[in-house]
Parts: structure tokens; C-alpha cells; sequence
């Protein structure tokens, strides 16, 4: 394995650091992922940027023995606007790359590959790149797929929550407040009251769904004594069920349409971004990397325990789950109850805790590489999980 670091520092720890300091936001990671890409092109991989036409996403590809299993590993490198690597992206792209060139170094046969996936946190037009490589086929020929996200917790079979996001525009008719306020119809009207029926939604929504919904009113008239004749809201809706996701939509569609209605403005809605999917948890997968992280006398809480907690957030990465085995190992950089997207973790993602265990996260997905190649029982087992998955509550 070919080192960057020139003997400073572990090459895996030097490619995190770079990537740090560069803090490129998402759809715009133009030199992390050229560092990313000449690292595995170094090491053998067979590379191609611009993949399905996104400017910084990539493939690289390494073929060992006959080819077959075919294990992927995820990489990340987007970084936040305005404070940089708080989530530890650069952290999962050094993980990626690293375990995939282990990897290469442990199995007999198969086929290892990276795939380069930007802008994770929604920045810039390739938003939710996972998606996209999901719906067009970028994993269709691929057998497992292992990703990994710092945090303050070690954990496996994180569940997500589906999650869409919407523009809401009203247009009224300016008018002069007090000359001619009869004239006018306010679009702010519209929005205010929008907020407040949306609130009142809230009350009358199943509990067993984590219903998250979020919004603002990001645009709301130019002059107090102007009838505001345009306002703008934006908003997420968010649910563990799919399903239940669409009815809660459609009932929002309602409430903004009556609001139109009631303050005789117009109204439209467009969708920004993509669905992000719910994860699909993949049972012997999970327990399997679990079991590997306690052989290393690492405290992950069982499964089942995990699946039982409220899930946090969306990723792009669930979409992945939906169309191949997949899972994205938690690993603890800092203390619990650290917030995320902080200062503190975005020193966190540079400390030396977090390289000490970017090393342990590296030899676990890489093993459990390995194993999926060499242990045709286990990779049934996943195999089968994912079209006939099993309950575990």
C-alpha cells in the first residue's frame, strides 16, 4: 500500500487532515476528490472522475482474482458553508479509501471499488449525489456496499427518516397600507397563516412515524406599509414510513391550497432536491460488523436496541440500502452529547482520538470485506436479508 504521507504521519490520517483544511462544500469538492482519486489511482485502482456526469464524483475499481464478490465502499468529502468539516466527512473519505485499499491487500477474489459521492449535506446542485447513482444503476452490479459516519456513539443499524423538502411562493397584490389597503392581498397573510394551520397539523399526525416537520418563512415582503404581493416558506417533512410520508404531503398540499384560498392569493409548490429514503436495515450485516468492533473491545449497543431509538436525521446513503446490502457504521470521535455540526466537532474530526479510531474503522470494514468474499454463508445471509428481511424486535 502506497503512503501519502511521506513518513509524517499514517497516510490515512494525512489524506483525513488534507481533506480537513480544504473544506470544500458540496458540489464544488473539485481538488478533495482529485486528492481522493490519485490516492486509489497510486494504489492500483483503476479510476474515472465526472462519473454520471456529476463534476466530482468518481469511481475507482480494483480487480483481485476472478472478480467476484463485488464489495464498494462510500466516500464522502463535502464540508459544511461557513465552518468547514463539522460533520467529519473528511473522515469517511480517508475511511473509504483506506479500507478499500486494505481490502485489496486481504482478499483472494473479488472486486473492490470507491465510489466518490458529494455534497451529502445538501449545498449545491448535486445534492444528495447517492440518489442519483442509485436510481441510475451505479450499484447494480454491486454485492455489498459499507460506509461510515463519526459521531459521539459507536453504533450499527442506524434507522433514518424519508425526508422531501418544499418551496412554497405566494403571489398576492401590493397595494399602499393605509391609502388603499382593500386593494391589496397579502401574500405574507397567506404564509403566516400556512405557518400557523401547518403547526396545528402537527397535533393530528400517527406517533409511531417520528413525524419531524420543519420550516421557515424565508422571504416575506420589501416595506412595512407595502401589501406584500410575494412570500416565500420552505419546508421538510419528515417520517419513518414511506408510505405514511406521502398522505402527510398530500395533506400539507391541502392546508396550502385553502390558505391560498382563504386570502385570495395564488400559490405554487416545487420540490427541492430529492426523497430521501428510509435505511433498510440488513440484520446479519449489522450483528456481523457488531461482532467485530466487541472482538476489539469496542462498546456498540446491540442491534436491537439501536432499531428501538427515535432516528436523528436522513442521509442519501438509505436510498443505497434500498437497492443493495448496505450499512454505514457510527464511530465515536468525541464525547456523547457533543452537538453536531460545531465548533467542537469540527475540532473533533482533527483530533487525535479521531485518528486513533479512524484506524479501528478502517480494519473493520475491511475485514468485513474480506469475510463477505471468503464466507459464501455470510454473504448468503446478507444476500437474503435484503430481499426477505427478518424482524428483530
Amino acid at each position: 500500500m502506497k503512503d501519502v504521507s511521506e513518513g509524517k504521519e499514517p497516510g490515512y490520517w494525512d489524506l483525513a487532515l488534507r481533506i480537513h483544511d480544504l473544506s470544500e462544500i458540496g458540489s464544488r469538492e473539485f481538488e478533495s476528490s482529485r486528492i481522493l482519486m490519485k490516492v486509489l489511482g497510486d494504489n492500483g485502482f483503476r479510476v474515472a472522475g465526472n462519473f454520471m456526469n456529476i463534476p466530482t464524483a468518481f469511481k475507482a475499481e480494483k480487480v483481485i482474482g476472478n472478480g467476484s464478490p463485488s464489495v464498494a465502499f462510500l466516500a464522502e468529502y463535502d464540508a459544511l458553508p461557513g465552518i468547514g468539516h463539522a460533520c467529519g466527512h473528511n473522515l469517511i473519505a480517508s475511511s473509504a479509501v483506506y479500507s478499500a485499499i486494505r481490502a485489496t491487500e486481504k482478499i483472494e477474489n473479488g472486486t473492490v471499488s470507491v465510489f466518490g459521492t458529494p455534497d451529502e449535506e445538501g449545498s449545491g446542485e448535486w445534492s444528495g449525489s447517492k440518489i442519483i447513482m442509485a436510481e441510475k444503476g451505479a450499484f447494480k452490479n454491486v454485492d455489498l456496499v459499507l460506509g461510515s459516519h463519526p459521531g459521539d456513539r459507536w453504533s450499527v443499524g442506524d434507522p433514518s427518516l424519508a425526508d422531501l423538502d418544499y418551496e412554497v411562493t405566494f403571489k398576492g397584490k401590493a397595494a399602499h397600507e393605509a391609502a388603499n389597503p382593500d386593494s391589496g392581498r397579502s401574500a405574507l397573510d397567506a404564509a403566516v397563516l400556512t405557518y400557523t394551520a401547518v403547526n396545528m397539523l402537527r397535533q393530528h399526525v400517527r406517533r409511531d412515524v417520528n413525524f419531524v416537520m420543519h420550516g421557515i418563512i424565508k422571504e416575506g415582503g420589501k416595506a412595512s406599509n407595502v401589501t406584500p404581493e410575494r412570500a416565500v416558506l420552505t419546508y421538510g417533512i419528515r417520517t419513518s414510513d414511506i408510505e405514511y410520508h406521502k398522505d402527510v404531503v398530500r395533506r400539507f398540499k391541502k392546508i396550502v391550497e385553502g390558505c391560498a384560498n382563504a386570502t385570495e392569493t395564488t400559490y405554487s409548490i416545487k420540490e427541492i432536491g430529492m426523497m430521501y429514503s428510509t435505511t433498510k436495515v440488513n440484520v446479519p450485516l449489522s450483528n456481523k460488523v457488531r461482532e467485530k468492533l466487541v472482538e476489539r473491545g469496542i462498546e456498540c449497543p446491540p442491534l436491537e436496541e439501536t432499531l428501538s431509538k427515535i432516528p436523528e436525521g436522513s442521509t442519501d446513503f438509505a436510498n443505497v440500502t434500498q437497492v443493495v446490502p448496505a450499512l454505514e457504521l457510527q464511530f465515536k470521535i468525541a464525547p456523547e452529547g457533543t452537538p453536531w455540526h460545531s465548533r467542537e466537532s469540527l475540532e473533533a474530526a482533527r483530533s487525535a482520538e479521531a485518528k486513533r479510531v479512524l484506524s479501528e474503522v478502517i480494519d473493520v470494514l475491511s475485514d468485513t470485506a474480506e469475510e463477505f468474499t471468503r464466507n459464501s454463508a455470510f454473504r448468503e445471509a446478507v444476500k437474503n436479508d435484503f430481499h426477505f428481511p427478518q424482524s428483530v424486535l
